[in-house]
């Protein structure tokens, strides 16, 4: 079974967590023990919104599941095949358990990405860490020049 911490960086930050992600893993699984209570992630990461995410994963990933069934901010997807994936939504990150072939992982990182391009999943356990979808470009400046007039 394979566990994921999903987050939602903000946008103002992406830029500055690029080329940085390695920081933001050692941050993250810090707080996959503290349940979405550190401030840290308060800072970095966006609320999810359970609409959304709730979009997401019935629209775009139910498609091609056998049995979806939701509760109170929970899922259990079922594919006879492929395995079964077990969501559950807290105020910061998605936890997510996969039961099956890694194609489960991919199903969901697609559905995922396709909501938005800012979501970052740990690993659990394993010393993974990545974004759901490529990052193509960044407007980071680390500083810009000032002119006066």
């Amino acid at each position: 079974m394979r566990a994921y911490g999903i987050y939602k960086v903000k946008e103002m930050y992406q830029p500055f967590v690029i080329g940085r992600e390695r920081l933001l893993y050692d941050l993250l699984k810090e707080d996959e023990q503290h349940n979405d209570s550190m401030p840290e992630v308060h800072y970095l990461c966006d609320r999810l919104d359970e609409l959304m995410i709730d979009d997401a994963i019935i629209a775009n990933l139910g498609k091609g599941f056998t049995s979806i069934e939701t509760r109170d901010g929970e899922y259990k997807l079922t594919h006879p095949v492929k395995g079964s994936i077990l969501i559950s939504l807290s105020s910061y990150s998605l936890n997510v358990f996969c039961d099956g072939s890694r194609m489960l992982d991919l199903d969901l990182f697609v559905a995922l990405s396709g909501a938005d391009d800012r979501f970052f999943a740990v690993m659990d356990g394993h010393g993974e860490w990545g974004w759901l979808k490529p990052v193509k470009t960044t407007e980071f400046r680390p500083y810009e020049e000032t002119v006066y007039l």
